[in-house]
């Protein structure tokens, strides 16, 4: 593939003509994380598919091949590689394995001491609880393109998984591997094999693709074309405590933790990257308004708008680009009818949707299906 050995091209172009996109291309420019040269993923999640490609006959040296990644880094705990070049690695991964559900099997390895101190955190902590608000807390020092939270109703708890902005490749690579290494991650630390966590499950918001078929046995069930990404289980596993629970330990990961988060830039970033981690669809539809956003950052409405308008936007500004995002997702990833997505995306009258659409892509919601389709169609 020509993204592997390029010529002399914009880093970003290549991303978004990759081969790999397993998604049809959305009609308008879709933008890239803004931090996606920022080295902010620990190296140690790589050395664990440089262990899945060696038992496939794949060396590290052909994995890395094209990646703008010295090799050393792998010998050194502290490095971290960017979103960038992790993306290029795991295009690699797939094209050389053959395999488009690598994201599964990358998850179904996960073991919690590849998340370093936090893994060890959460595996010393005195409850379930505590473990996942803890993984919820400093996820960010180890995976800056995604927000974590804990929901709770009717007996379920779940944790979903959110978008801080579109990942324009490989995003069903990287929320399956996430929710599928959180789901071993919680069955490790109370002592089961993944098959024992039972009432537990995983929800993607895409059809169920065809290479699910080859893990099904070997996964928890999944549901497809749900409203959101998440973990869901029975809330008695949250009182439930760790086999290797020691407080003590925990406290000691914690302050590590801490160390780590402060070093990858912490709660310091920006205020609207933080805000639209929080403005995710509702089940019912919808999102959540400016002063429920506010109390989930522990802040009053007030406060939240002087420093998004600091930054130079507001909580409305940042909403469109959410209801945008969350367009393309629906029209390319669910069967909904137009004016079901319009309700869902929290438009009262179908035609303000088809309006706010042609603003974004000078077409309307119905020509940008049947192209998608089209596409999908030519294969």
């Amino acid at each position: 593939m020509a993204i592997l050995a390029p010529p002399p091209v914009r880093r970003e172009t290549a991303l978004r003509h990759s081969a790999y996109h397993f998604a049809p291309k959305p009609a308008c420019p879709m933008k890239l994380p803004p931090d996606i040269n920022q080295p902010s993923i620990p190296v140690s999640y790589l050395q664990l598919l440089v262990e899945i490609m060696a038992e496939r006959g794949v060396g590290q040296e052909q994995l890395l091949a094209g990646v703008p990644l010295d090799a050393a880094l792998l010998s050194q705990p502290e490095a971290r590689m960017s979103a960038f070049q992790w993306t290029l690695l795991a295009m690699n991964g797939i094209r050389l394995s053959g395999d488009p559900g690598l994201g599964y099997e990358y998850g179904l390895r996960m073991r919690p001491t590849s998340h370093g101190f936090l893994g060890y955190a959460t595996m010393s902590c005195p409850s379930m609880q505590e473990a996942m608000e803890i993984t919820i807390r400093y996820v960010q020092a180890r995976q800056r393109n995604f927000t974590m939270a804990l929901r709770q109703d009717a007996g379920h708890g779940a944790i979903e998984l959110r978008e801080k902005h579109p990942i324009p490749v490989l995003r069903s690579f990287f929320i399956e591997n996430i929710l599928l290494g959180l789901a071993r991650g919680g069955s490790a630390i109370l002592g089961m094999e993944l098959r024992d966590f039972e009432g537990a499950e995983i929800w993607f918001d895409w059809p169920e693709p065809p290479y699910h078929a080859a893990y099904r046995e070997r996964l928890p069930p999944i549901r497809f074309n749900q409203p959101a990404n998440l973990l869901r289980f029975p809330l008695r596993y949250l009182a439930l405590r760790p086999v290797l629970a020691d407080p003590h330990a925990s406290k000691q990961a914690i302050a590590l933790c801490e160390r780590e988060l402060a070093q990858a830039g912490g709660l310091q970033e920006g205020v609207g990257l933080r805000v639209c981690g929080e403005l995710a669809l509702r089940p019912e539809g919808g999102y959540p308004g400016v002063d429920a956003v506010a109390a989930s950052l522990h802040m009053s409405g007030r406060s939240l708008k002087r420093k998004l308008q600091a930054e130079g936007t507001s909580y409305l500004a940042l909403l469109e680009e959410i209801r945008q995002r969350d367009a393309f997702q629906l029209l390319r990833h669910s069967t909904l009818e137009l004016q079901d997505i319009a309700a869902r995306l929290g438009y009262t009258n179908p035609a303000n949707f088809t309006r706010a659409f042609r603003k974004w892509t000078g077409d309307s919601p119905s020509v940008y299906r049947r192209r998608l389709l089209e596409e999908q169609a030519a294969g």
